[in-house]
């Protein structure tokens, strides 16, 4: 599963295991972050997170995914925006970043 992300990441003190365990709702207030859905609900997709101009990210996930698939997601996403191991999620989850200007970065 691929999902887009641009490459600013916030300063964090929190582990890979706290964005697991943390309550979503304390976990998006410590690192700022909201939810929010989107149209795309592609097989393979799970969602992308966009850092806006403020400094403030948005964590956007498919409309029709279940609870559970939203949860997964919004922190592997999350994981990832804080430049975190992702060795708790299932291999099968890969993020592709994206710059400013749309291009893959490598």
């Amino acid at each position: 599963m691929n999902a887009p992300t641009t490459s600013t990441m916030p300063s964090t003190q929190l582990t890979p295991e706290q964005v697991c365990d943390l309550p979503m709702g304390d976990l998006l207030a410590q690192v700022d972050v909201t939810l929010d859905t989107t149209e795309i609900n592609e097989p393979k997709f799970f969602g992308y997170i966009a850092i806006h101009d403020s400094g403030r990210a948005t964590v956007y996930l498919p409309s029709q995914a279940s609870d559970l698939q939203r949860d997964i997601a919004a922190r592997f996403l999350i994981t990832q925006y804080l430049g975190l191991p992702t060795h708790l999620f299932p291999d099968v989850l890969q993020v592709t970043v994206y710059d400013r200007d749309g291009e893959v970065q490598a």
